[in-house]
């Protein structure tokens, strides 16, 4: 079972190794449209921008802590906060890896340290995308409603908004009596299927108080976290956004950032590069912002997020390599 996350941990710090140059050739690349000077000049520029940026993605990574300890609190770990934290911090390091899989060595640094079970910190990961998810669709939501209220508002709008909602109660309802850790086991054994070696289709359904993450509590605070989190983030954008005198609001500036985050990590691409950036842009380019000034903002936007939270994680996972890598 070792042998296995060893193996990806391997991948992970390739692929870590390999994406470096590939990021540097990539922003270099934007020097031939001359965007690299504008970007050199924007930093210049945005710099108390960047700072503020940067203290409110600091915030918003405590609330994914918060989130995180939470779910893990739920299964009935308590693991000390000072050294629970580094890891945390420390898996953040390979976050830069297809589809953020690289987070999964937090599993491996939970049981070598806390010894909790490979189930527990797994499915930890699990519900924390899905509420990254979460958080993106009701963004996505939120800006769609107010950008075409005209089409909401229609008959046709209300009647679809009500089906919608009418679904979501009745799933809500239903949540609390159908067997959902059937469900959420076989999906995940059969759609991961090299997670299949490590973790068997019982292991989930056994799960030590798996039903305390659906008390309806849990549930919203979770949720809160989420979108704040995100949402720190968006400002963050937006900050830089109005120094360059754009018009755009809080809920549009979260939104981009958001969606394309989400698209780029579908692409599985070592974070998202290339795709997620072209998203960005692509859809700043739709809010009327220039491509001279979208690229470089995008760059800068990727430089205080991932590159940031990476660095973060690689200056705690230095910290901690000897309680982590000791007797491995």
């Amino acid at each position: 079972m070792n042998n296995i996350i060893i193996k990806k941990i391997s991948k992970s710090i390739k692929a870590l190794i390999f994406l470096f140059p590939i990021t540097l050739a990539f922003y270099l690349f934007f020097s031939e449209f001359g965007q690299f000077g504008n970007l050199l000049f924007l930093i210049k520029k945005l710099s108390f921008e960047i700072y503020f940026g940067l203290c409110f993605v600091s915030i918003g990574y405590v609330m994914r802590y918060l989130r995180w300890r939470l779910i893990i609190n739920s299964f009935g770990f308590y693991p000390l906060v000072k050294t629970e934290c580094k890891l945390w911090m420390a898996s953040y390091s390979f976050t830069a890896t297809p589809g953020k899989i690289g987070e999964l060595i937090r599993c491996f640094f939970l049981r070598k340290i806390f010894n909790i079970p490979l189930k527990y910190s797994f499915f930890s990961i699990i519900f924390e995308r899905f509420f990254d998810l979460i958080a993106v669709i009701i963004f996505a939501v939120c800006f769609f409603i107010i950008k075409y209220k005209y089409l909401i508002l229609s008959s046709e709008g209300l009647l679809i908004i009500g089906i919608t909602v009418f679904i979501a109660l009745t799933f809500l309802l239903r949540i609390q009596v159908i067997d959902y850790r059937k469900l959420m086991a076989y999906f995940i054994e059969k759609k991961f299927k090299f997670l299949g070696k490590v973790f068997k289709f019982g292991d989930f359904i056994k799960l030590r108080n798996f039903k305390n993450l659906f008390k309806i509590n849990v549930l919203v605070k979770i949720t809160f976290l989420s979108l704040f989190s995100w949402g720190l983030e968006g400002l963050a954008f937006l900050l830089l956004l109005i120094k360059l005198n754009f018009d755009i609001s809080l809920l549009t500036a979260t939104f981009i950032h958001t969606t394309s985050g989400l698209l780029g990590a579908l692409t599985m691409l070592p974070g998202g590069l290339v795709f997620t950036e072209a998203i960005t842009v692509s859809i700043l380019k739709l809010q009327t912002i220039p491509i001279d000034y979208g690229i470089p903002i995008t760059s800068i936007i990727r430089l205080m997020t991932l590159w940031y939270i990476t660095f973060l994680g690689t200056i705690s996972l230095f910290i901690i390599r000897k309680q982590i890598f000791k007797d491995v």
